[in-house]
């Protein structure tokens, strides 16, 4: 059956395959695969939270699940932690109120770094973009520049040697959120507020025809879309070079926080894409509550969601107030397979990164929570 997995795989990333599994011996394809590890523990927790788990019901990568290890690591500050970013062998980055960043050091810890700002920061993002005929080291791939921005209109970018600097957004809104697209940035906020940044830095004004708070903002079914406040949905697509936005008739009532592609999340409410068999033009997306999520959310409201996209190990993880999270079951699995748990941090997670055997988990009172997965053995997949 792993054989037979590791073969899917290949055939949707569109590669010639061989398959076996962690126990066999070498074949045509070379050793089997280690298992993998996560980040080695900093030993700050004196009792992490574990638990059985199997992000793949049809295809389990182990009977019985993996083990996964939720464990806090100090941060040292209490300041509430809105947002984080991380890639794999490369930088974790978190930023949060007055201003404070955060970046992860294996063999110290958390270290502070200066962000030049004591405004609130919600959110952050990796501004990827490779430069015509830049020669793409292991080094560039993982560290990236980034910007955060927060409260009244904030916006800091970090460069690649690491050093902050404040940024001119145009507005004195609030900024909730951002999204970049490659050559651009974008950023929603209090009162319908999108501004949109270019990659030398220069902010520009985005009309939503909103006056709605807009708390999320990503991809809708081929659309840009920003949601908010009472349902608020604002569709966007470019045109000559430049955004358009229209409103959309909301769906529900409630806050919309999270949009996720096929899903959108918010205040007691789980969203899902609406398929269409109409062709072109395509019309925008449309989503319905989704009626498997129903008992799992209500009076809840999700924040931030993260996807592994690693087979074997495919999911995705959703956060939410007191310490509540949600696991959806990924590439291999079905896809109505949902899982809630409370876990016993006591404080609001407002974000999570999450890839291969490591996550992270960032919220109220300078909370960090790592998540490693135990037990893992990647697939056997390679070129022949």
């Amino acid at each position: 059956m792993k054989a037979e997995r590791a073969i899917v795989l290949a055939s949707l990333l569109g590669l010639p395959a061989c398959a076996s599994h962690a126990g066999a011996s070498m074949d045509r394809c070379g050793p089997p695969p280690a298992m993998e590890k996560p980040l080695v523990s900093m030993g700050h927790d004196p009792k992490p939270f574990e638990m059985r788990h199997s992000p793949e019901k049809i295809f389990p990568g182990k009977p019985g699940g993996y083990l996964y290890r939720f464990e806090r690591e100090d941060s040292g500050t209490t300041e509430s932690l809105r947002a984080i970013h991380m890639i794999r062998g490369g930088r974790i980055l978190v930023v949060g109120d007055h201003g404070t960043a955060l970046l992860r050091d294996p063999k110290t810890g958390w270290q502070p770094e200066t962000t030049g700002t004591t405004e609130n920061l919600h959110a952050l993002v990796p501004v990827i973009h490779y430069k015509e005929g830049e020669t793409l080291t292991e080094e560039r791939r993982k560290n990236h520049p980034y910007l955060a921005v927060g409260s009244n209109g904030t916006a800091v970018f970090r460069d690649l040697s690491g050093v902050w600097r404040v940024e001119s957004t145009g507005t004195s809104a609030d900024l909730f959120a951002l999204d970049h697209l490659g050559k651009t940035t974008v950023a929603v906020g209090a009162g319908g507020v999108m501004v949109q940044r270019s990659l030398e830095g220069v902010w520009r004004t985005v009309k939503t025809r909103t006056t709605a708070d807009l708390y999320g903002i990503g991809g809708c079914g081929g659309y840009l879309c920003a949601v908010g406040a009472a349902g608020t949905m604002v569709y966007c697509r470019s045109r000559e070079g430049e955004l358009v936005c229209i409103p959309r008739p909301p769906p529900t009532q409630a806050a919309l926080r999270v949009a996720d592609g096929a899903q959108i999340m918010g205040d007691g409410v789980w969203l899902s894409y609406v398929p269409t068999d109409k062709g072109e033009p395509e019309p925008p997306a449309s989503f319905a509550p989704w009626s498997v999520a129903k008992d799992f959310i209500a009076g809840e409201e999700i924040r931030a969601v993260e996807h592994n996209h690693w087979g074997g190990i495919s999911e995705m993880l959703a956060v939410g107030r007191r310490s509540t999270v949600w696991f959806q079951g990924g590439l291999f699995s079905d896809r109505h397979n949902l899982e809630k748990v409370k876990l016993p941090f006591e404080v609001d997670f407002h974000d999570v990164a999450y890839e291969l055997v490591d996550g992270f988990l960032v919220g109220d009172k300078g909370t960090i929570v790592h998540l490693g997965v135990q037990d893992f053995v990647p697939d056997h997949i390679c070129l022949l």
